[in-house]
């Protein structure tokens, strides 16, 4: 269940950091929104990272 779990943190992750990057590409320039979701979008896809490999068998 934990795998699973760190899946979907991962898919979340990756897909705030996108949007994050796609809202820049069409702003042409990045605010401080997006750079607090960048970051938090690479911290929950590391945690899921993490989550991942610390519950495979």
């Amino acid at each position: 269940m934990i795998f699973y779990l760190g899946f979907g943190l991962q898919l979340i992750g990756f897909a705030s950091v996108g949007l994050c990057l796609f809202s820049g590409l069409i702003k042409g320039d990045y605010g401080q929104l997006e750079l607090v979701q960048l970051v938090a979008g690479f911290l929950v896809f590391y945690v899921g990272h993490f989550l991942r490999h610390k519950a495979r068998p």
